[in-house]
């Protein structure tokens, strides 16, 4: 992990400036993140997109607790206010990674193949912090037909109100659909514009204790097919396996961190999401953290995760959600560690 470092020799000598040229040229050849990173390399970051979400926020906390240090590694998290701009932001190289979803991450396969990324770790996978709220009298999913659904712009977000359908599901062109950002969506359904919305932690916390609205579809109902992933340029992966090894070994250092000193770490986390401590331990209990062993079996070729990525896509090719014939992200187990 030397290259990770920054030069401590006051003058270069000719070599070491003669490879550092050579370097910034391979990156240009790379495209903007290669050179990003380049750059970043004589100051040893590198950055990770996030969105608001609990389990992104170990990325926060590991940057927080320079918990990547002995593995000699500086994390930069950038945020960003969507899934959307960040799948963009991505999708342009301005990162090499990002914790995303796997529908966005088929998303990107779909609209920049050659950025199709590669999925080196299953952060979390939801079971019911992901939701579909709308107004009391709603019984369920089936009477949204007709009514105002409001939801981000993501793949995500299309999914989940497709699947909560069950087997009959409409084409998305059949529902009344209005687009937004996570946080002024909550402040629609509240204002009486729109009747449901497709949600999730920390974003519908006021809306859970709220009689007006309540939960007419979660994750909870669809176990393992909403997941949360690290997702890595496959490019920078081949080109510096080390550096990604070091980032896998980054987020299970935060994690420990976290079991370790579950008050310091939850208070660090809550107050950037601007939440309370004890919303923030609410929001994670619809979450689930996969441990050594079942990261092993969700990454094989083949396996769980595998399957519900083939079968996701499907499902909203057939929705008019996505186009056939683009790739999807692949797996690797290369990068898994003992933590």
């Amino acid at each position: 992990m030397s290259s990770l470092h920054t030069p401590t020799t006051p003058t270069p000598s000719a070599d070491l400036r003669s490879r550092l040229l050579l370097g910034l040229l391979v990156a240009l050849v790379a495209g903007p993140a290669g050179l990003l990173w380049q750059l970043s390399r004589q100051r040893p970051q590198l950055a990770v997109a996030i969105t608001t979400w609990p389990g992104y926020e170990y990325f926060y906390l590991a940057e927080q607790e320079q918990l990547g240090r002995p593995y000699g590694l500086q994390l930069k998290v950038l945020q960003y206010s969507s899934l959307v701009d960040q799948r963009q932001a991505f999708e342009r190289g301005d990162v090499p990674a990002l914790a995303t979803t796997v529908p966005e991450a088929i998303a990107i396969c779909q609209e920049t193949p050659q950025r199709c990324p590669l999925l080196v770790l299953v952060l979390d996978e939801s079971r019911g912090a992901d939701r579909i709220v709308g107004r009391a009298q709603l019984s369920g999913p089936q009477q949204l037909r007709g009514r105002r659904v409001g939801l981000e712009r993501s793949v995500l977000g299309e999914y989940m109100l497709v699947r909560s359908f069950g087997a009959s599901p409409p084409s998305l062109s059949q529902l009344r659909l209005q687009f937004d950002g996570p946080t002024a969506l909550v402040k629609d359904l509240q204002a009486g514009d729109l009747d449901a919305i497709v949600t999730y932690a920390p974003h519908d916390t006021p809306l859970l204790s709220d009689p007006r609205f309540r939960v007419l579809f979660s994750s909870r109902s669809i176990p393992g097919e909403v997941v949360d992933v690290l997702a890595v340029d496959p490019a920078f992966a081949q080109r510096y396996p080390e550096d990604v090894k070091a980032l896998v070994q980054t987020w299970w250092a935060a994690r420990r961190f976290a079991f370790d000193n579950p008050a310091q770490a939850i208070a660090l986390m809550a107050q950037r999401q601007q939440i309370t401590p004890e919303e923030f331990r609410a929001s994670e209990h619809g979450l689930n953290y996969p441990g050594p062993a079942a990261q092993n079996r969700l990454m094989t070729p083949g396996g769980p995760l595998s399957r519900s990525i083939t079968q996701m896509s499907a499902l909203m090719q057939a929705s008019g959600g996505l186009h056939a014939g683009a790739p999807l992200p692949q797996l690797s187990s290369e990068f898994l560690v003992t933590p």
